[in-house]
């Protein structure tokens, strides 16, 4: 053999080729290989590689089972507005083991250093129910009159061309249909709260979108609600609504994780193996990806990890789509979770957690009892309590060391829930630029991105990179890539040039 001869050999072993490139393994990421390697196509099997940066797959879906404690640092439960999640569950056969939450109860709100329980009725912005509302002491008379009197208010809501209403901001939203005591004391910190986000940036169109088109359609919001009843809308359970809100996993949601993994070829999966660029090859149109185990061409790639971590990928091979993926802001954010006897929280209220609004003296942005709200989550006579920090409003959190963030928690748990001593355990966990914002215009620049994206043949982006937000978001979007991808490959089903996949993957 010659030198020339030589490095084209060393080259071909070097350069592997692939159907269907996957970077990232989170849920979106997995889903996306689930649904390609069930549905086989017609002769060769199908060459799939996800490469994931880290040493385990689930992303921001992490359960930890420690002694009689499941500790949650992810996600804790899967929306049941939303089916996706919850049918992929059941399509995988752990029907059996979703649960809903334990009982009834609902979130508070801290006002003036006091939990105070949501009314019954609330949805999210809205009461539905007068007589709460008049008991509760989270409101002032004036503010609850200013709430009762929302179907009088006039509907100033603009439409686009399209007939979808125009973009405010959910401040603009809710002041003007509910007055300014809803948006400070309810909209502002569970809204930031759950988007771990600057409540005033936020777009009323992205997290209040059937609001607006109740707004939009009725001339009202409680006209709207009041027509649809049984609607399930916004963040809470919803009154007269006998389903749960949310469902999760006896196991926790890592169950989900380890299932998908299961059902995955083991040697269509590459750990700590990072993705540091992605070229378009010379070669057929494929994209050439270099990841720390080498370099792979693909027909195909899904982008499944943050747009953050996407957008430089492809600041060579497709500037466009790497710039709209920059225009989507992430934030990071922290949960802690902790470990108390339940005798030692004087104050533990009927509730599945609080909110925290920007304007108490707290460094955390809400705290969930994650073992008043699920079942199989602590022993008796314990508590696990999740905290929540960071977010667009305080982004130095996440670099703040273990001591200070368990710190930080117990110090505002020890003000509002009576924890008189220490936590038994804490465990802290870091999500750096993992959270969309999804500021005023959101959906906009989301659209900017699948045009983007459409021009680049064989390009796919799933989960957060799309501002998608849960698991519901995510496990919809693999799916459709997934499909996406089947439809061009059974479009291009001639004999491929690709070698069979004989190249070892662990």
């Amino acid at each position: 053999m010659n030198r020339a001869d030589g490095r084209e050999a060393e080259r071909r072993a070097e350069t592997h080729d692939l159907d269907v490139a996957i970077v990232g393994g989170g849920i979106a990421g997995l889903v996306t290989a689930h649904r390609l390697n069930s549905r086989p196509r017609a002769g060769r099997p199908r060459s799939v590689c996800l490469f994931e940066a880290s040493d385990r797959l689930g992303g921001q879906v992490q359960t930890e089972q420690r002694g009689d404690w499941l500790l949650e640092s992810g996600p804790d439960a899967m929306v049941t507005a939303k089916g996706s999640a919850i049918d992929l569950c059941r399509a995988l056969g752990l029907g059996d083991e979703l649960v809903p939450p334990l009982g009834a109860a609902t979130f508070s709100v801290v006002r003036n250093r006091r939990l105070h329980p949501l009314p019954a009725g609330f949805r999210t912005i809205a009461p539905t129910e007068p007589w709460p509302l008049l008991q509760s002491r989270l409101f002032s008379w004036p503010g609850k009159l200013r709430m009762l009197c929302e179907p009088w208010v006039s509907a100033s809501a603009a439409s686009t061309s399209d007939g979808a209403a125009e973009d405010e901001t959910v401040e603009g939203f809710v002041v003007r249909r509910f007055g300014r005591e809803v948006y400070d004391r309810v909209a502002e910190p569970v809204l930031g709260g759950l988007f771990v986000a600057d409540a005033t940036a936020l777009s009323a169109r992205r997290v209040l979108g059937p609001f607006v088109e109740l707004e939009l359609r009725n001339g009202s919001v409680l006209r709207g609600l009041r027509s649809v009843p049984a609607t399930p809308v916004g963040a809470g359970r919803g009154s007269g609504n006998d389903a749960p809100a949310q469902l999760t996993l006896k196991r926790g949601l890592g169950s989900l994780i380890r299932r998908l993994a299961d059902e995955i070829p083991a040697s269509w999966v590459q750990l700590g193996c990072a993705a540091k660029r992605i070229e378009r090859s010379r070669e057929g149109g494929r994209w050439r990806i270099e990841t720390a185990s080498g370099t792979w061409r693909s027909r195909e790639v899904v982008l499944a990890c943050p747009a953050p971590h996407c957008a430089p990928l492809l600041h060579a091979a497709a500037p466009e789509v790497a710039r709209a993926l920059e225009a989507i802001r992430f934030a990071s954010c922290v949960t802690v979770n902790l470990v108390y006897r339940r005798r030692d929280l004087t104050h533990l209220p009927n509730a599945f957690g609080f909110f925290v609004p920007r304007s108490e003296s707290y460094r955390i942005l809400a705290a969930a009892f994650a073992s008043e709200k699920f079942p199989a989550r602590a022993s008796k006579g314990h508590v696990v309590v999740r905290t929540f920090l960071g977010g667009a409003l305080d982004p130095g959190a996440v670099d703040l060391d273990d001591a200070t963030l368990s710190g930080n928690s117990h110090d505002d748990l020890a003000q509002l829930i009576g924890a008189v001593h220490p936590p038994l355990s804490t465990h802290v966990h870091r999500f750096r630029n993992a959270m969309p914002q999804f500021d005023v215009g959101h959906l906009s620049r989301v659209a900017d991105l699948r045009s983007a994206i459409a021009g680049q043949q064989g390009l796919h982006v799933v989960g957060s990179g799309m501002g998608g937000y849960g698991l519901p978001d995510c496990v919809t979007s693999g799916e459709a890539a997934a499909e996406a991808i089947s439809r061009s490959q059974r479009r291009t089903a001639a004999p491929s040039p690709l070698a069979s996949p004989s190249v070892s993957m662990s």
